[in-house]
């Protein structure tokens, strides 16, 4: 859930960084999220300044929550950065968990932040940004894991702020961007840094509208059918029937490979979490997220953004929190994607 103010921003900030996590990384998403939420209350026109200038139509802050909120967000980032540091100086104040080290650094990236298109190299367990413009290779403090990746992994162009941290480097929310090297060389032409980095801004809102208007041109406009799918038990019915009996609702698990893993697990849910299964219950997102566990090791941050508000990935977690012995013993049991070609 997004914090709906500044102190529950800042509460959260604090746990973040005293629970172990990258405080440059919780830095850039506590400093820009303090902006959008301040946003809110107080318009800031210079920032609908450069959304003009690079064609974007943002008229409330409630623009990002959409499906562009992300754009929305490394656009705001930069603005702080390239436009508006006495603003991002005063969110470095205001991350009071910092170390006098940690703030130096990130007191410095208006000068040293890298706007650009960079193609995506993945070495092993490393990930480095090569700058189409300058050709120089940025090692990044993230793994490959922590990457959503799109299904053509080949030729990966992303457009992105990168800034420094104490060793390596750090990117913004980055955008896939499928930017031919004809239209990258004219954008390269361009006299000035900040021209340079108004015109990619300006080819990413282009192309984002583009897909917009495609997806809304193939969009079908029917509702969800999510149906019903009955999580109650039946009068003497045993843990493990009731959990076969859940599971043969379930095309997915109909004519699984291993069927007698999923009932075990399924039944370990039934006896850990029996308050949750009652005559008006929907088990529709607990079978996609047993589901959702029989096909993917493990979750990325990209995973944790996009679905950190939906039923079954919650349920997801709720399992992997109070069942990871099970959890982790489906490990030689999981099954590719492609298996899951039917609807649910």
């Amino acid at each position: 859930m997004k914090p709906i103010n500044s102190n529950d921003l800042k509460k959260e900030v604090r746990e973040l960084i005293a629970g172990g996590e990258d405080p440059y990384s919780v830095a850039l998403f506590g400093i820009t999220t303090k902006y959008l939420l301040e946003s809110q209350t107080k318009i800031d026109f210079g920032f609908f300044e450069l959304l003009d200038e690079v064609d974007v139509i943002a008229g409330t802050p409630s623009s990002f929550e959409g499906d562009e909120g992300p754009y929305l967000e490394l656009l705001a980032f930069y603005y702080l950065i390239a436009r508006n540091t006495l603003t991002f100086s005063q969110g470095v104040n205001w991350m009071t968990h910092l170390t006098p080290d940690q703030r130096q650094v990130i007191l410095s990236w208006p000068k040293n932040y890298v706007l650009s298109v960079f193609d995506l190299i993945i070495k092993d367990d490393l990930v480095l940004h090569k700058d189409l413009k300058t050709g120089k290779e940025y090692l990044m403090d993230y793994s490959p894991e922590d990457i959503g990746l799109p299904e053509d992994k080949l030729n990966i162009r992303l457009l992105t702020i990168i800034v420094p941290t104490e060793k390596n480097y750090l990117s913004a929310m980055p955008i896939f961007l499928p930017l031919d090297d004809l239209s990258l060389a004219k954008i390269k032409r361009s006299p000035s840094k900040q021209e340079y980095e108004l015109a990619l801004l300006i080819e990413c809102s282009n192309f984002l509208d583009a897909q917009a208007e495609d997806n809304w041109e193939n969009e079908e406009f029917l509702p969800e059918d999510v149906g019903f799918y009955p999580a109650n038990r039946k009068i003497g019915e045993s843990d493990k029937d009731f959990a076969r009996r859940l599971l043969l609702q379930s095309k997915f698990f109909q004519d699984f490979p291993y069927h007698t893993h999923a009932e075990a697990l399924m039944t370990k849910v039934v006896q850990t979490f029996p308050q949750l299964f009652f005559s008006t219950s929907n088990a529709h997102a607990l079978l996609e997220a047993v589901e959702i566990l029989f096909t993917k090791a493990k979750f990325n941050k990209m995973d944790f953004e996009l679905m950190s508000d939906e039923l079954a990935f919650f349920w997801c977690l709720l399992i992997k929190e109070h069942l990871p012995r099970e959890v982790e013993a489906l490990a030689p049991y999981l099954v590719p994607d492609k298996f899951d070609d039917q609807p649910f």
